[in-house]
């Protein structure tokens, strides 16, 4: 009889309503306390007289935390349980969120957002593991793509809620107010979270002797498992083309996410809860786009690198069209990221799921820590900089735009290139 079930339709259902919800709310709080800055700056702006290059600069130094802790993450992750590493991680970046409240200079914003950087930055590299242990192949692009969900669930709540604080206190204490929840959701995460699949008491033993025996066949079906060590993924051509698409998209996300509420109030008409609503919907958007991607992907034969290197090409295109709309258009510029929105995060969740099926766990990890933290120093890092110091030049955000779309387009290439295909597997057949 074969074991294997295709989708894993009725099979320990109980992971989709338990460790799903509980990673997504985890992920939405973390993202959320990331992308909150962009409503924040330029009230902070205002308040300490900062120039443009120094806006962006604020921007990119979480990036400079994160690439650290999240190249080490994967090795982390590794080590010691992904569950317990998750949890540590919530209690570090709320604590740091919260302290950005207490800023009173440029330099104690500077080092605060790089200790929040230094705190999320295990988390991406320990939940793909965590996932790769609760979800089998078959099923593992939807579960990414549910998770991945978060990114623009965060980035979109941080809009409107930013702003409705905003409209009545300063920015101080919405860093400090929307720091708190990371606490919060630390113990609930502990409670709702079995240590492992075997202490799962909500699953039946069929369903984790299932679980259990289709993830051991699937490290079981990759080669060389004693002789080729996990640093040879340094020597995968795909992971290092796969960072640079991730990188190049990662550009005009976060160069797109910290300064659109900026572009948005140059339209003279907008308030901060209207700014926080708009600069919110592309993220709405995303998370339509992550859903349809993912479960297309899967649909068709769990095809990841075309199902992200097109969207990615697009979204560049769509924002030149964003960039060239006239000023008195507002409108219609606001619609065009709402599209791009759509096709900006699809890549994502495609990127390191396919990472999970064509390497072992033990490289698999590692080079989702080199993609997840290589591409996200650069994107993080680069785009806001890139943004405030083309502004600095110019006398619109216009070229920043066309210079951002420039990225996305090259990084759709890079993933176009990367062609590496996962290995067919062979049914586990038992008696």
């Amino acid at each position: 009889m074969n074991s294997s079930v295709p989708n894993g339709e009725g099979i320990a259902r109980e992971r989709w309503f338990i460790i799903l919800p509980a990673t997504f709310i985890m992920y939405t709080i973390s993202f959320f306390d990331r992308a909150n800055m962009g409503m924040a700056l330029p009230h902070i702006t205002q308040e300490l007289g900062l120039s443009p290059i120094q806006a962006g600069w604020i921007g990119a130094a979480f990036a400079w935390g994160y690439a650290v802790t999240q190249l080490g993450g994967g090795i982390i992750a590794l080590l010691f349980n992904p569950r317990r590493l998750i949890g540590v991680a919530l209690l570090l970046f709320g604590l740091a969120a919260v302290a950005t409240g207490f800023a009173r200079t440029y330099h104690e914003l500077v080092a605060l957002r790089v200790l929040l950087g230094l705190a999320e930055g295990p988390i991406y590299a320990a939940v793909s593991l965590f996932l790769a242990q609760w979800f089998v192949k078959a099923e593992r692009g939807r579960a990414f793509g549910i998770w991945n969900l978060a990114i623009p669930a965060g980035g979109f709540l941080a809009g409107p809620i930013s702003g409705a604080i905003l409209a009545h206190y300063d920015w101080r204490v919405m860093m400090i107010a929307e720091g708190l929840p990371a606490w919060i959701f630390c113990a609930i995460w502990f409670l709702a979270i079995p240590r492992s699949l075997e202490s799962a008491r909500w699953l039946s033993q069929t369903d984790r002797q299932w679980l259990q025996r289709e993830l051991n066949a699937e490290q079981a079906s990759h080669k060389k498992p004693e002789v080729d060590p996990w640093w040879s993924v340094l020597t995968e051509p795909t992971v290092w083309l796969l960072t640079a698409g991730f990188a190049l998209n990662g550009i005009l996300m976060y160069g797109a996410t910290l300064w659109l509420p900026t572009i948005m109030r140059t339209y003279g008409t907008l308030g901060d809860f209207y700014i926080g609503v708009f600069s919110g919907l592309p993220f709405i958007a995303s998370m339509f786009g992550i859903f349809y991607i993912s479960r297309r992907s899967d649909k068709h034969g769990q095809e990841r690198r075309w199902h992200a290197a097109l969207p990615t090409a697009f979204t560049g295109f769509v924002m030149i069209g964003a960039a060239l709309v006239p000023a008195n258009l507002y409108y219609l510029q606001i619609i065009l990221f709402v599209v791009l929105g759509f096709t900006l995060k699809m890549l994502n969740p495609l990127v390191f799921a396919w990472l999970t099926e064509i390497l072992p766990t033990r490289k698999a990890i590692p080079a989702v820590a080199i993609v997840s933290g290589v591409g996200n120093l650069i994107g993080q890092s680069a785009g806001p900089l890139l943004v405030g110091y083309v502004k600095s030049v110019s006398n619109s955000f216009v070229p920043s735009l066309l210079v951002l779309a420039a990225c996305a387009i090259l990084g759709g290439v890079a993933i176009a290139m990367s062609g590496r295909k996962a290995p067919r597997e062979p049914a586990v057949v038992t008696a």
